[in-house]
């Protein structure tokens, strides 16, 4: 793995804004078919950059769970780093396109607020990691890379 080029791509998530929307990109790791990269292997090296909390969104995980992780990870200003092993189901979906949009949660009906509303704070930011051929055949929103702003290959 690169060190460098991954930790360039630390460095443009956590420095770049939006100069008219005053927002922060998503960013988006893709593991390549003929890559030999683990998500542990990255993920170190992720850990030695910035303080992340691991959410792997799989069968085992409803996205109320995955969100209120993200949740806790905002409060705490940590980054995110969240492995896509499942399709991406409307709650879960829908937040994060309001988080590449408005860098925000919009949750209705949460906790007993009629509007539960978060904005992602300055320090922290989500990576998201999948597999290229996950992608691929499996994530239904035709949209998906579009979400996010620096994409890198591994």
């Amino acid at each position: 793995m690169d060190k460098e080029l991954l930790r360039e791509f630390i460095q443009f998530l956590r420095l770049f804004e939006h100069p008219v929307k005053k927002t922060y990109d998503l960013g988006l790791i893709v593991k390549e078919p003929n890559s030999n990269e683990t998500q542990k292997v990255v993920l170190e090296e992720i850990r030695n950059i910035v303080p992340i909390e691991v959410i792997v969104y799989d069968e085992a995980i409803s996205d109320t769970t995955a969100i209120e992780k993200i949740i806790g990870a905002f409060r705490d200003k940590k980054w995110v780093f969240l492995e896509i092993k499942k399709d991406l189901k409307s709650p879960l979906l829908n937040q994060l396109k309001h988080l590449a949009n408005y860098n925000s949660f919009q949750i209705f009906d949460y906790h007993g607020q009629d509007v539960f509303e978060m904005k992602m704070p300055r320090e922290s930011r989500i990576i998201v990691f999948a597999e290229r051929d996950f992608i691929e055949k499996e994530i239904s929103y035709p949209y998906f890379y579009t979400l996010f702003g620096p994409v890198l290959s591994l």
